[in-house]
């Protein structure tokens, strides 16, 4: 079963590729909540990390915006994240 912060991440997730949010809120939100998931379940952990990577990449330019959406509806789609 998905922790509250996992399932937060992929409503967060879906209301950005939805363009309900855009990507810099979506920052807003999951950056500060990034850096403290150490108590979090390795499900959740992988979820964050993988939307972390994801989004790096694109912003590094090693992805196109098609991709980063294609990575992140993967992600949230998938019971696993590693």
């Amino acid at each position: 079963m998905a922790s509250e912060f996992e399932r937060a991440i992929q409503q967060h997730v879906m209301s950005y590729l939805a363009s309900k949010e855009s990507l810099a809120e979506f920052e807003n939100w999951f950056a500060p909540l990034f850096w403290d998931i150490d108590h979090e379940d390795k499900s959740t952990r992988d979820l964050a990390g993988t939307v972390h990577v994801l989004v790096s990449e694109f912003y590094r330019g090693d992805r196109t915006l098609q991709d980063l959406h294609a990575g992140l509806g993967g992600a949230i789609s998938h019971p696993t994240y590693s």
